[in-house]
């Protein structure tokens, strides 16, 4: 199960995501059903209920490597040294004034759907992926294009 914090607002939810259907982001990221439905279900951190959330009320769901974060940790924006991955990099601001950036997949699902996934650029990051629900956002901006090199 995915390690998950799911912020909604002014509340926090810390826990394991229940996807049966994929086992790692990289499946989840690579599925034709690459798109949150309007409920999900997560158990929460030091319990064995499993609780169904609306997506209606969540801003974003952070896929973690822990909980705890690193809370002095100043994040790397726009930045060369990191793996080409490609896709649209964007800077997204929340209406609550957080500014996060990293690469979306240039597909249609990314303009159609309530939502898109987004792979932060900084290596440092604890977020390995975050999954982005367009009614909090304040603004986006496209800071350009990455695509892998030609191969030889």
């Amino acid at each position: 199960m995915q390690k998950v914090v799911i912020q909604l607002g002014s509340s926090t939810i810390k826990g394991y995501l229940e996807s049966p259907e994929q086992n790692t982001i990289e499946e989840l990221l690579s599925s034709d059903a690459c798109r949150v439905s309007g409920v999900i279900r997560v158990r929460r951190l030091d319990s064995d209920v499993v609780e169904a959330i609306s997506t209606t009320d969540i801003k974003a769901i952070f896929y973690v490597t822990c909980f705890d974060g690193n809370s002095d940790h100043n994040p790397l924006n726009f930045h060369s040294g990191v793996s080409v991955v490609p896709g649209i990099w964007v800077r997204l601001k929340f209406v609550d004034g957080e500014v996060m950036e990293g690469i979306v997949s240039n597909s249609i699902r990314y303009l159609v759907d309530p939502g898109f996934f987004l792979r932060p650029t900084d290596p440092d990051s604890n977020n390995k992926l975050v999954y982005v629900v367009k009614s909090w956002l304040a603004d986006h901006c496209v800071l350009g294009m990455r695509k892998l090199p030609a191969a030889r």
